[in-house]
């Protein structure tokens, strides 16, 4: 008996160490817990610090951005190789293009094109302008930009003000090579 005691409290100590939930406050490959559960994410800023989880609130190490609960980041994401097709079978869905006026209208250098039939509401202009879209609040919205910087955040906003159906293109239209949905 006493030959297995030492092996296994080895095996318990290195077991407990790789499950410490204590030993950092950020990890992307082990997320640690908080007591109640909540996990904290980066505000959607379209980079890889994204995924990066946090057992506390603060700010991004990367981006800076405020830590938000990952439970409430609910909007969903789509490949850009899809989007077209993605918009032939959903009709109905709103295209929300959260870039630049001058982007959108083409006149900005690189032009990455627009997808047909979008509206143009800069993501620096949304929350002012929730009020007057809110009778979209239980579409499909499809929010866009160029890199997919801005629309995660935009995607964010929306779901947080009662859009109930909100995905985002992840990407952004400088990925798009499907030139059957574009202007």
């Amino acid at each position: 008996m006493k030959e297995i005691t030492a092996p296994l409290l080895f095996l318990i100590f290195s077991f407990s160490l790789i499950l410490c939930t204590s030993c950092t406050d950020s990890v992307a490959s082990q997320p640690s817990k908080k007591k109640n559960g909540e996990l904290y994410q980066c505000l959607p800023c379209g980079d890889d610090c994204d995924k990066a989880t946090y057992s506390k609130t603060g700010e991004c190490e990367q981006c800076h951005m405020q830590l938000v609960k990952k439970s409430s980041i609910t909007f969903k994401s789509i490949e850009p190789s899809t989007i077209c097709d993605y918009i032939k079978t959903h009709p109905g869905a709103i295209l929300l293009d959260v870039r630049t006026k001058e982007e959108f209208e083409g006149k900005a250098n690189p032009n990455f094109g627009t997808l047909k039939n979008s509206i143009n509401i800069p993501v620096q202009e949304l929350e002012s302008k929730l009020s007057s879209i809110s009778g979209l609040k239980n579409k499909e919205v499809l929010v866009y930009c160029s890199h997919s910087h801005r629309s995660p955040r935009a995607s964010y906003l929306l779901t947080q003000n009662g859009f109930t159906n909100v995905t985002n293109m992840a990407g952004g239209m400088s990925t798009v090579t499907d030139k059957a949905c574009k202007n």
